[in-house]
């Protein structure tokens, strides 16, 4: 009698055990639906966002653009894939082919680029960083490469005023000083750490760049100066007295 009722229990506890792991195997299966459902939520939403982050970026730097004096020429550089739709794409060159296209024709870095000069926290003493902030006018670009990383570029033209160098030492090692106006060569970009995408960011090295005196410019400069200096020594010179008249 007793082995029959032990029989019978061990059934009642197998069957209980059975339909315990049926229920958890189920409640698994709806756990594991319920977690793949979230994660496409997830990924919707991130996909969205992401959206959404373009769009804000691509209408900053559409106000960049338009607040810019200058005229943005059509891309013809590569754009890094998955870009083609920004309004200022990475660009899709390796860093020494991003230099030799500044050296030789910076015009087709522009699309590239977005005006920046250091920020007013670092120039008032605020922080210790270098900070580079977006500015419609500002002396330097930055370029976002196709590995993410940022370059940092003097914007392209002669310098003619002190301040302008003063304000490249911040971001670049000066390899000469030479009289102004003066052509500017870069070397090395230098390379920034992102705080802000596309809108603020910290330097993290410094690039270098070679100063030349603009030699048209100054031999236009010597050229004035020795007529004026000519001039200067006709009118001093005194003036001879008139021939006596023929008897």
């Amino acid at each position: 009698m007793n082995s029959e009722k032990a029989i019978e229990s061990i059934k009642f506890l197998l069957n209980s055990v059975s339909k315990l792991s049926e229920r958890f195997l189920e409640s698994k299966e709806a756990t594991r639906r319920s977690f793949e459902k979230v994660g496409q939520d997830i990924d919707d939403l991130l996909r969205r966002l992401k959206l959404v982050e373009d769009d804000a970026l691509n209408w900053r730097d559409q106000q960049l653009v338009i607040s810019d004096k200058m005229v943005r020429e059509p891309v013809e550089l590569p754009i890094k894939p998955g870009q083609e739709k920004q309004l200022i794409p990475a660009i899709n060159l390796p860093n020494e082919a991003i230099l030799e296209a500044y050296r030789n024709s910076p015009v087709l870095l522009q699309p590239f680029s977005r005006s920046c000069s250091i920020s007013a926290r670092t120039l008032s003493g605020m922080i210790d960083e270098i900070e580079i902030e977006v500015f419609a006018q500002g002396s330097t670009w930055i370029i976002e490469t196709q590995d993410g990383n940022w370059l940092v570029l003097p914007r392209p033209g002669m310098l003619t005023r002190r301040s302008q160098i003063q304000s490249l030492a911040r971001l670049f090692e000066i390899k000469d000083d030479p009289e102004l106006p003066a052509e500017l060569e870069l070397l090395e970009p230098g390379r920034a750490n992102v705080v802000e995408h596309g809108r603020r960011w910290y330097l993290a090295a410094k690039g270098r760049i070679g100063l030349q005196s603009d030699p048209l410019q100054l031999s236009l400069e010597s050229r004035l100066k020795n007529l004026e200096e000519r001039l200067r020594a006709m009118e001093e010179r005194p003036l001879m007295p008139p021939p006596p008249p023929r008897p």
